[in-house]
């Protein structure tokens, strides 16, 4: 159907019948607007710093201190609870067995 059409408004499929894009050369790319209309961004469109960054870092080290401390602790608390309930049987000692005589 769609060929069929082609043929009858006097158009054949080839590959050279698209339109070629040219692109800008690059000395006139700097002064083109965006496809939305809009100017390219400069340094001064660039967030400025504000606040004071020590205490920003401080509230962050102290959220990964803690992360880290509980990962720290579970872990521990889990090694424990493994070794209490011998859990872990690596045979290191030789087990204690009814002397049959």
């Amino acid at each position: 159907m769609f060929g069929k059409h082609l043929l009858k408004a006097g158009r054949t499929l080839r590959s050279n019948s698209l339109p070629v894009l040219h692109s800008a050369p690059l000395r006139h790319a700097s002064k083109s607007p965006f496809v939305d209309g809009g100017p390219h961004s400069t340094m001064n469109d660039l967030p400025i710093p504000e606040g004071d960054w020590q205490e920003a870092y401080s509230r962050r080290n102290l959220k990964n201190t803690l992360v880290l401390l509980i990962g720290i602790g579970s872990f521990v608390t889990s090694i424990y609870m493994h070794f209490t309930d011998e859990a872990f049987n690596w045979n290191y000692k030789v087990p204690d067995y009814d002397r049959c005589s």
